[in-house]
């Protein structure tokens, strides 16, 4: 046997072996689903900085990603969009019991568990979940479910747009945005006029910045409901931002979460200058091109979005 298929037996071997340890576990965890974290992003936000320094406190676990229709079906199956929306006052109980069961520890996977060790799981008394396609539920959960104040941390769009487009993952997407029919479509249809003015993949990725992430900065409850945050505070005023976030959650920030605030994220692309704050927060300056930039600051005027601009820091703090 080769040293290739030695190995993928030996990795569905893990997956099985840590499959059957989590279906033993699920619905024995001892988390209280009013306890739990949620943090919100977009993709390649810096949400997995944040959640990495949120799980200094002791006895936390993380549910990465639930959103991601691929590899967490149960959404997909009562009928969720990748983007989904659903309105404030709108009564949904199948979506309603899925988020239950995920803020109990209900919903175990490889994939939802894969920064989480079994022995972390076990010892959790709260879970910590991190979003990056959940933003446009965020008003209805907060309506729907009594839990400490989720946050959401809002990165320059020019920043996403272009790690999203270096990471690669997004590559081959077709430009225009299609929907597959969904309940609540009407919320991503009503900005089909600013999808179909997409022509490049940078001006894709900015739309769906300004759809989602728009949507909840221009939001009466935005700071209110949730803890809005901007990932340029967090790394030039980490200690101040996350007294914010642990603030609002009764608790003191942890050293630790200090500490890990110093070290680059497991998803930071290789080549990021995370130990010099200013080049990091100004590299999309140097890396994309002029044409680029307007492109996706285009966007943003078109949608009335005003936080940022061509400098790289946000026009208003979201740190006291």
């Amino acid at each position: 046997m080769s040293p290739s298929l030695i190995e993928r037996a030996r990795h569905k071997l893990r997956t099985w072996n840590r499959q059957w340890q989590l279906r033993s576990l699920r619905g024995r965890m001892h988390v209280d689903p009013a306890d739990a974290l949620l943090i919100f992003s977009q993709p390649r936000g810096g949400s997995t900085w944040l959640e990495e320094m949120v799980r200094t406190l002791p006895r936390t676990a993380t549910i990465w990603e639930p959103l991601d229709l691929l590899n967490n079906p149960p959404f997909q199956r009562i009928g969720f969009w990748w983007r989904q929306y659903i309105p404030e006052d709108a009564s949904w109980p199948e979506a309603e019991a899925l988020f239950a069961d995920l803020f109990a520890g209900r919903m175990l996977s490889p994939y939802l568990t894969r920064t989480s060790s079994i022995g972390e799981l076990r010892a959790a008394d709260r879970l910590v979940v991190k979003f990056v396609r959940g933003e446009l539920l965020l008003p209805w959960l907060v309506r729907r479910f009594d839990l400490p104040r989720p946050v959401l941390l809002v990165r320059h769009p020019c920043a996403v747009v272009g790690s999203m487009i270096k990471f690669k993952a997004w590559e081959g997407h077709p430009l225009r945005i299609g929907t597959f029919p969904h309940p609540h479509q009407e919320f991503i249809e009503s900005h089909r006029a600013l999808l179909d003015a997409v022509r490049t993949p940078e001006e894709r990725q900015a739309a769906m910045w300004c759809i989602t992430t728009g949507h909840l900065l221009k939001h009466p409850d935005n700071d209110r409901l949730w803890t809005t945050i901007t990932y340029e505070e967090l790394v030039l005023r980490t200690k101040d931002t996350l007294a914010k976030v642990f603030g609002a959650w009764g608790l003191d920030v942890p050293a630790a979460a200090l500490e890990h605030a110093r070290r680059p994220s497991g998803t930071t692309l290789a080549g990021s200058q995370v130990h010099d704050p200013t080049a990091q927060l100004t590299s999309w300056q140097r890396t994309m091109a002029p044409e680029k930039i307007e492109a996706v600051l285009g966007m943003l005027d078109r949608s009335g979005i005003d936080l940022y601009g061509p400098d790289p820091m946000p026009r208003r703090t979201y740190t006291p």
